[in-house]
């Protein structure tokens, strides 16, 4: 895997994946697949970022999900897919089955835009969520916390 087009592909999409064209997102779709499961990710996860606009359909960005549902293939695929599909649709995943799913992920390393997906949007009132991202992170990065905060 080239990790510096992976970092430069996600750069190029985050927060300005061309919505309104439907054949260039098909095009990044394409693109992210060449590239890395984890640039795949990134792609759902601008889709899910993107569920809470008003300004686009929920079938539009489900048909996306689709796509890539297609055309890659990795063990995360369906946990990942159908996270976001229930993103989209706005339905409640609750803290107990985020964290099951986490558990899961933190197996295929370096994952982060699937840990995003899973994490971000589910509420977490009492910490556990970003406990166990913290947990999974650190074994990621070989026993360092790259986002230690000053808690103080």
């Amino acid at each position: 895997m080239d990790t510096i087009k992976e970092l430069e592909f996600i750069d190029k999409i985050e927060d300005n994946f061309p919505f309104d064209d439907y054949i260039e997102c098909v095009k990044l779709i394409d693109e992210a697949i060449t590239i890395s499961p984890n640039a795949v990710f990134s792609v759902v996860e601008e889709i899910c970022k993107k569920a809470s606009e008003k300004n686009i359909s929920k079938a539009a960005l489900i048909n996306f999900l689709k796509q890539i549902d297609a055309k890659f293939n990795h063990p995360l695929r369906k946990l990942i897919l159908e996270t976001a599909q229930r993103i989209i649709l706005r339905e409640k995943i609750s803290v107990d089955e985020t964290i099951k799913n986490m558990e899961i992920l933190k197996a295929y390393p370096m994952q982060y835009a699937a840990l995003s997906i899973l994490c971000f949007y589910t509420k977490d009132t009492n910490g556990s969520l970003k406990k166990c991202w913290n947990q999974i992170t650190t074994e990621w990065n070989n026993g360092e916390n790259l986002f230690d905060e000053d808690e103080s």
